[in-house]
């Protein structure tokens, strides 16, 4: 039997690098709702990249506080603000009966486009929200919460399920199905309430998670295709065995 030898080419164009990257933006001030300060980062706990659509994770610190209170100057639009239902027709809390309150839905426009670089595309995003004041298990007023239009069933749920009796303000994260995002790389997140409006709600800071990545380029999967030729081919030469060209297009295997 004639022994066989594999040789190895060395190709340094094969050579093909797909970079992750990973970025959090963060959206208003952490100022409890500009009643003053988090005795600790309000964050904690909480993943702020990286997770599956859905998936939900919440920080450790549960921050109660005064009001009312409204926007200071410079606030993100959205923050700070004190809403009630699109339709109040009742008024269950102390927030849905201050003068400083305004109708929903709350409308939140984050603009993450820094966070994707030229080239990379969106492998996840995580959404996070420092919610205030929501209390659907006390007064049974359900939450509408939508991303882009779309509804989001595993957001409103979260929503659903706060119990911020105080009022507290407190932050969680959630992964967004990157299915509804747009290609303009913002993310408008909208909050409503059903029944009577009248349970009062409020957020202090957003949060963006993205994470991303590069895809090869189809010309680099051409020399993939040209290479596995190259070193079958020459591995059947020093073998002693018979070869020929590899097929055109590189899309077929060579010839044997």
């Amino acid at each position: 039997m004639k022994p066989r030898t594999i040789a190895f080419l060395a190709l340094p164009f094969l050579v093909i690098v797909i970079q992750a990257r990973s970025a959090v933006l963060e959206y208003g001030d952490e100022n409890v709702l500009g009643t003053g300060t988090y005795p600790s980062d309000p964050k904690a706990g909480a993943t702020l990249q990286g997770l599956a659509p859905g998936v939900v994770t919440e920080s450790t610190l549960y921050t109660p506080h005064g009001f009312p209170f409204s926007p200071g100057v410079g606030e993100f639009p959205g923050t700070d603000q004190i809403y009630v239902g699109s339709t109040q027709t009742g008024a269950l809390d102390g927030y849905s009966a201050t003068a400083q309150r305004i109708n929903g839905p709350q409308i939140l426009t984050m603009d993450y486009s820094s966070a994707v670089p030229a080239g990379q595309s969106i492998t996840s995003l995580t959404l996070g929200i420092a919610a205030d004041d929501f209390q659907f298990p006390v007064f049974g007023q359900p939450f509408i919460a939508s991303i882009n239009g779309t509804p989001d069933a595993a957001l409103t749920a979260e929503l659903d399920s706060l119990n911020e009796t105080g009022p507290v303000v407190h932050f969680f994260s959630i992964g967004i199905d990157p299915a509804t995002l747009m290609s303009d790389n913002t993310l408008t997140l909208s909050i409503d309430e059903g029944g009577n409006g009248g349970d009062g709600w409020a957020v202090d800071f957003l949060t963006v998670g993205v994470t991303t990545t590069s895809a090869p380029e189809p010309a680099s999967l051409g020399l993939v295709a040209m290479a596995g030729c190259l070193l079958a081919r020459r591995s059947r030469q020093i073998s002693g065995g018979t070869t020929s060209d590899c097929k055109p297009g590189w899309s077929n295997d060579c010839d044997t």
